[in-house]
């Protein structure tokens, strides 16, 4: 049966072996011959089909849903960038925004790839390969597929290539993180400059490194920040009398708002103290060297919880009353 006029056309490609030698083409408009007197049909490329009858079905398709043409085989950077840019006019929280950027990371060979021919197996090795727990690779993949819904939304009709991924339980081998020694925390305390004062910040704080970029609240002796966990989320984290003129001192200069990501944060500190000698620390040793600091003056095994982020069973214990706030800076201090 003859498709009607203007219906659009599957035609063979015949130069060279592709895997998808057929070009699915729609009728957009129609534009005059002069010299012979005729109407020309101006078509434009909806797809490639590896066989007529895909060709015939992509046709029927767009037909149907009338998808958004300019979404036809764009990379998958191309529709990352439209799909952040929808997540920040929604109000998406900044942190995960930038968690998102970190994500990205681990498709960047592949972002010039039409988004469409991304194949399961492109997936399954970003899985495999990546050095990340399981929990971790879940995320990475779980923005393919919000990015995937989103095309949906624009009525770009594509198999979901992730619905047969297999992610195993794994845990990432890492390095012992070992605290600074006090002859290298008199190190850095005897060659401060921004940095330094950020990576002190942080040893007598115990947060992670990426919380100080995503702090909510600042007071004058304390502030609040969080991530990852629920009892990690939204909590008070005191200041110790150290650090407290040098951590307001990066805040009012905006330091951490300088970082675009964790990553960025960390290559720096990397950076500073492999300057120092201290090459074989990594950022979060801080927080390492926090708990080692609490222990060693016998601080209250509860607060140093609340302080870190760690999980308490009681729920009640963790509402952040003044008294308790006043609690945990004593116990802060005591280093």
């Amino acid at each position: 049966m003859k498709n009607p006029n203007g219906y659009g056309t599957v035609s063979k490609i015949s130069s060279g072996k592709r895997r998808k030698p057929y070009r699915v083409q729609i009728t957009v408009g129609y534009k005059p011959n002069r010299e012979k007197g005729t109407i020309i049909p101006i078509r434009k490329t909806i797809g490639y089909a590896r066989t007529r009858d895909e060709g015939k079905q992509m046709l029927a398709r767009y037909h149907n849903e009338l998808f958004d043409l300019d979404l036809v085989g764009v990379s998958f950077e191309y529709l990352f960038n439209l799909w952040y840019k929808y997540k920040e006019k929604a109000g998406m929280a900044e942190n995960t925004l930038k968690l998102y950027k970190n994500y990205y990371k681990h498709y960047k060979h592949l972002e010039d790839k039409a988004f469409e021919d991304i194949t399961s197996r492109d997936l399954q090795d970003i899985v495999d390969n990546a050095n990340c727990t399981s929990e971790y690779c879940g995320k990475i993949i779980n923005m393919y597929n919000q990015m995937y819904e989103y095309a949906k939304g624009v009525n770009i009709r594509l198999k979901n290539k992730a619905s047969l991924l297999v992610i195993l339980p794994k845990k990432v081998e890492s390095k012992k993180h070992k605290p600074f020694t006090d002859e290298e925390i008199d190190k850095l305390w005897n060659n401060r400059n921004d940095v330094v004062d950020e990576i002190l910040t942080d040893i007598y704080s115990g947060v992670r490194p990426g919380e100080l970029l995503v702090i909510s609240e600042v007071h004058e002796d304390y502030f609040v920040t969080g991530l990852k966990t629920e009892s990690g989320k939204n909590r008070v984290v005191p200041l110790n009398n150290k650090t407290k003129d040098i951590f307001h001192n990066l805040i009012k200069n905006k330091r951490f708002e300088r970082y675009s990501s964790e990553d960025t944060l960390y290559q720096t500190w990397k950076k500073e103290l492999k300057d120092l000698g201290m090459g074989n620390h990594s950022p979060y040793d801080c927080r390492h060297t926090f708990a080692t600091l609490m222990a060693r003056v016998k601080a209250d095994e509860h607060s140093v919880k609340l302080i870190m982020g760690h999980r308490i069973s009681d729920l009640t214990k963790r509402v952040y009353t003044h008294k308790l706030i006043e609690e945990l800076i004593r116990e802060v201090n005591k280093i």
